[in-house]
């Protein structure tokens, strides 16, 4: 990885360089979302991640959720499938190309797509699979059976995917890849998403008949009174 990816990435508050809080925060909600699964289901479990209204923090939940999950030793891939506004390559410090887009295309291999994230700090590992080149269509890339058959193919070699999904209340991308998930966690930010907005969330979710695993709020107060940017958060089944 070049050098300068190395240093625009240890400047994100993400992974091995969030603070303590919100590294146990991050702890607790990869345990609560384990133990959402039966515990003798080998499968691969994928897991979507959205939110009602943008700059709620999806994105920083998503990769703060597939490391949690690889310091267990698993095998994680991050997908960045918010075309219209990817940011998980900048998060992670990776190439934004080639990428999902670009193998929906079908102009990439998977294999030249991938990329790796390495803390700096120890061994935890995953990979991302970063958005790519913005395309026209994102919604009917995502609703193809391009994308069915490369998660299918992707679900063969990991153990959790976790896929950074656009959020629900500005487009209806984060729904045509529903059907393709085992479970929604929905991102909450705390005095920034309205009550309407989230409401609508979950009608369409109910909608089109998603698992919702759950709800991470984010930017909560601590009970010190101290503010962490994902130092809290509430989980409901």
């Amino acid at each position: 990885m070049a050098d300068k990816s190395r240093r625009s990435r240890s400047e994100a508050p993400v992974c091995e360089h969030l603070s303590f809080a919100a590294k146990e925060a991050f702890k607790r909600l990869r345990t609560n979302l384990v133990m959402s699964f039966p515990e003798e289901d080998s499968s691969c479990h994928v897991i979507g991640v959205t939110s009602a209204q943008p700059s709620d923090g999806k994105s920083t939940v998503a990769i703060n959720l597939a490391y949690s999950l690889a310091e267990l030793g698993k095998k994680v891939l991050l997908i960045d499938a918010d075309m219209r506004r990817p940011t998980i390559h900048t998060k992670a410090g990776v190439e934004k190309t080639p990428g999902l887009s670009d193998l929906m295309e079908g102009n990439n291999a998977v294999s030249s797509a991938l990329k790796e994230y390495q803390s700096s700090k120890d061994d935890t590992v995953f990979d991302v699979l970063p958005g790519g080149k913005t395309p026209g269509n994102p919604s009917e890339l995502l609703n193809s059976n391009r994308m069915s058959s490369l998660l299918s193919a992707l679900s063969s070699a990991y153990q959790y995917i976790v896929i950074d999904l656009p959020p629900i209340g500005a487009v209806v991308d984060a729904i045509s890849v529903s059907r393709y998930i085992d479970g929604m966690l929905v991102v909450i930010r705390e005095n920034n998403c309205p009550r309407g907005a989230l409401a609508e969330c979950m009608r369409q979710l109910e909608y089109a008949s998603v698992n919702v695993l759950g709800f991470v709020v984010n930017g909560a107060l601590e009970g010190s009174g101290k503010k962490y940017q994902y130092g809290s958060y509430n989980y409901y089944y």
